[in-house]
């Protein structure tokens, strides 16, 4: 059965070192595919997952498959170890004559002199040392720091970008100083008597965010959990509701990323209103290349349903924009703004939900 683990450090630092710029997520991001079933049938399956994870040019899928044709993992070889036997003992005439009515042997009683006996030791044949070859070194790299600098979206970028969503109300503690309307006031009287202050402002944004999760977007679970996690826990917003799908938003999602708390996809949008955010995290066909009518005429109507109740939608896609050519993707990109799963996508996405 093949296994992709042997192959998977040789390789990642063999193309580091031919110029490919991965870093330690692109390294678990392939780990956990391999976990998921991805790659595992044979090497040109798991070369298959490499390219679509790791390269980002035709010339970058040639380089790879140089690469991965020249690293060769031996089976370890099991050496049969037999059993140490006894040396053979070999019987001398002297010592086979038993007296049949004793239990004793008779032992000759000639005396064996000691010049008589002569010692050979066995002669050892002088071997030739074989060449030994010395393996190719794997060069570690010592400054962790370097495996961060490329990401197609930290996560610090994703707390950041979340600032940026907001509906803020005026409806906090009445605690803020306005400057303006006190000078205002004081012009008015003649004189101060007493500052003017206004109530606090608060984010009252609502996102919904919808997110493919297993098949083709299993390579990608780490963008689409830090994405969910970030807007949940590390940011602003005051409510945020994740829901899960297979493929495309149907009848019924998930409110897990398991896929096993089933919910009606009618029941969620009915808790929306105009000023809800929508956003949508798939590769939309994207990832294995495919281009089915049926999926489009389907999220086609998922998406008149959302707009029913809010026209703030946007569509997150992880996979580069060079790659949407010829997929279903493509053609969604025209009914839904569509924007790559990089920080400037999701930039241009937020800032298409605040509009």
């Amino acid at each position: 059965m093949f296994e992709p683990n042997s192959y998977l450090t040789t390789l990642f630092y063999r193309l580091r070192e031919g110029g490919f710029n991965l870093s330690i997520r692109e390294y678990f991001s392939v780990k956990d595919a391999i976990k998921g079933g991805w790659g595992t049938k044979s090497k040109e399956d798991f070369k298959k997952l490499l390219r679509l994870l790791w390269c980002n040019s035709w010339e970058q899928q040639q380089h790879l498959a140089v690469i991965f044709d020249t690293i060769v993992i031996e089976p370890e070889k099991t050496e049969e170890t037999t059993p140490n036997q006894p040396p053979k003992i070999q019987k001398t005439g002297n010592y086979d004559q038993f007296d049949s009515d004793s239990s004793t042997p008779t032992f000759p009683t000639t005396p064996i002199e000691p010049s008589s006996i002569e010692i050979t030791k066995p002669a050892t044949e002088k071997l030739s040392p074989l060449p030994v070859t010395n393996p190719q070194l794997i060069q570690e790299y010592q400054d962790d720091a370097e495996f961060y600098t490329y990401y197609p979206i930290s996560r610090r970028s994703m707390v950041y970008s979340w600032r940026y969503l907001r509906r803020p109300i005026a409806d906090g503690v009445k605690d803020v100083l306005d400057i303006k309307m006190t000078v205002e006031k004081a012009t008015k009287q003649g004189f101060f008597l007493q500052p003017v202050y206004r109530r606090r402002e608060k984010n009252h944004a609502h996102l919904l965010i919808l997110v493919d999760q297993e098949g083709s977007m299993t390579p990608f679970h780490h963008f689409s959990r830090d994405l969910v996690e970030t807007a949940q826990y590390e940011s602003s917003i005051e409510r945020v509701d994740v829901a899960y799908f297979h493929n495309l938003p149907a009848e019924y999602i998930y409110q897990d990323r398991f896929l096993t708390d089933k919910i009606a996809l009618e029941t969620v949008l009915n808790q929306c209103d105009s000023e809800t955010r929508v956003l949508i995290v798939s590769d939309g066909g994207a990832a294995r290349g495919y281009r089915h009518r049926e999926r489009v005429s389907a999220t086609t109507e998922v998406i008149w349903e959302i707009q029913q109740q809010t026209n703030l939608i946007a569509w997150l896609n992880p996979v580069p924009q060079l790659r949407w050519n010829n997929t279903t993707a493509s053609i969604i990109s025209h009914l839904v703004p569509m924007f790559s799963m990089n920080e400037e996508g999701l930039r241009q996405a937020i800032m298409t939900l605040q509009r």
